[in-house]
């Protein structure tokens, strides 16, 4: 803790000291007037003397008129300046909570101008040691970092556009790649397992994500009146989405992109798991709380979980007649599962590319390109063609 007292000089005016360890070692900053001393002893009780005093220095070689990088990222993220354009306010809200847990907490309280690549090198090391709030025992995800860091770059890039500093320091910052986690996907048999297990209220539902290869966001937006029950095959029309509002209540918005806005053919499987026509307003999915539609933690949470729990009990599957899944599938993995299923039955990557609504093939391929029927084959054939006839030569002794 920084102690702050008064010290009189010998012409009566008074100087303000305030006390501080570095690495153990008690040392002081003097300040000529008690705000300056308070502002500088709750910096030091935040992030440390040792970086306390890196931002006292830095605030002293800094033009008088720099704002802090705290100062100018409540600036970029405020609506009305026109820094930021085209997002929605839940977003923008998302930002500002994304700034002040990730970057501000280090960085923040130097002069925007002051800022250097060693700074937000400094900054990537610590929240590289954070602990993440999802996964008990681990820390933050190397894609939940690279997304703070292009926050902060964004904030930056702003900053230079504005003429408070000549460069970007977080522009090609070495970032820890991480691993990605694995898509699960399920065979038909392992779904069917599954699906047994779900609430049978909510097992319409289930079938319309693995059916249609939707997002949580859009199935859980489809009204009454976006089905085409009538054509051949039934269709839904997929245009909008919920997304984070700017308090706890999500908004309805467009899909995740352009492409997103699609058409998406139905199974008579599904079909009969609607049930009974309602009114079209109506949502097709609706959930007993959070406004009436469905919540995805509390869905997860009290639905999903255990039924994958129970799918993967051998005791309840073999008493059920049902061969257990040795997976543990999210529920975005049905997603994952729909394209696979359209993938092994020879469907084309462009076709596929349309259902999900995904912005560029290239997302496709990347994702579902390796469960191509006979693509290792294919490219084995081509290789062996290429070589053939071809012999290792002779050693020379």
């Amino acid at each position: 803790m920084a102690s702050v007292t008064p010290r009189r000089n010998r012409d009566g005016s008074v100087k303000w000291r305030v006390q501080f360890r570095v690495d153990g070692q008690m040392t002081s900053e003097t300040f000529a007037d008690k705000r300056g001393a308070d502002e500088f002893g709750l910096l030091v009780d935040r992030v440390g003397g040792a970086a306390a005093r890196q931002v006292l220095t830095a605030r002293q070689g800094s033009a008088a008129h720099s704002p802090t990088l705290r100062e100018f990222t409540a600036r970029y993220l405020d609506a009305t300046t026109g820094l930021l354009t085209g997002v929605s306010d839940g977003t923008r809200h998302g930002y500002t909570r994304i700034a002040s847990r990730s970057f501000l907490p280090v960085l923040g309280d130097y002069p925007i101008d002051a800022i250097q690549k060693s700074d937000v090198g400094r900054w990537v090391a610590w929240q590289e040691k954070q602990p993440s709030s999802l996964r008990v025992g681990e820390n933050l995800s190397a894609k939940t970092i690279r997304n703070y860091h292009a926050l902060l770059s964004a904030v930056f890039a702003a900053a230079v556009q504005e003429g408070l500093r000549p460069d970007n320091p977080a522009h090609r910052t070495r970032l820890t790649r991480g691993r990605k986690e694995e898509s699960v996907f399920l065979t038909p048999d392992e779904f069917t397992t599954l699906l047994h297990f779900i609430p049978q209220r909510h097992q319409g539902f289930v079938l319309f994500l693995a059916g249609t290869g939707c997002r949580w966001g859009e199935a859980t937006a489809v009204t009454w009146g976006d089905l085409n029950l009538r054509a051949h095959p039934p269709t839904v029309r997929i245009d909008k989405a919920w997304k984070k509002g700017p308090t706890s209540s999500p908004v309805l918005g467009h899909p995740k992109s352009q492409r997103a806005t699609r058409t998406v053919s139905l199974t008579p499987d599904v079909v009969a798991a609607l049930g009974d026509r309602r009114p079209s307003n109506e949502l097709l999915f609706p959930g007993p709380v959070s406004g009436g539609h469905l919540w995805y933690g509390r869905f997860r949470t009290s639905t999903w979980v255990p039924a994958v729990q129970k799918a993967q009990d051998p005791v309840l599957c073999e008493a059920e007649g049902l061969e257990p899944i040795h997976k543990t599938p999210t529920i975005h993995d049905l997603r994952h599962s729909h394209a696979s299923w359209l993938i092994a039955r020879g469907v084309p990557l462009p076709l596929i590319q349309a259902r999900l609504g995904h912005e560029s093939i290239q997302t496709t391929v990347n994702v579902y390109g390796h469960l191509q029927p006979d693509a290792h084959m294919q490219m084995a054939d081509v290789v062996a063609d290429t070589l053939r006839g071809v012999r290792p030569l002779r050693q020379i002794e």
